[in-house]
């Protein structure tokens, strides 16, 4: 049993593929650090992206947020699992 918990937390595939699964269709990132436990820093990746978007819904009004919502996304999909992928347990 204890191996399986071992196992478990150095393992980061099912994070990232929640990263990427759940942020490339539902645009909520922050799922894969929730798997881990990292709740905080989950619900802060999530609500940020959330409040970015909101930002860049408004600045489609003039135009610049066509070119930074797009780009928002973009960060969110790298820069997400990447960290989720780095988490080595506690």
């Amino acid at each position: 049993m204890s191996y399986a918990i071992e196992r478990r937390s150095s393992d980061n595939t099912v994070p990232v593929l929640l990263e990427l699964g759940f942020g490339f269709f539902f645009q909520t990132f922050g799922l894969g650090h929730l798997a881990q436990g990292r709740v905080g820093q989950g619900l802060f990746i999530m609500f940020s992206y959330w409040a970015l978007q909101l930002i860049n819904a408004m600045l489609c009004l003039v135009l610049i947020g066509l070119l930074t919502a797009p780009l928002t996304w973009l960060f969110y999909m790298v820069a997400a699992p990447m960290n989720a992928a780095d988490y080595e347990g506690r």
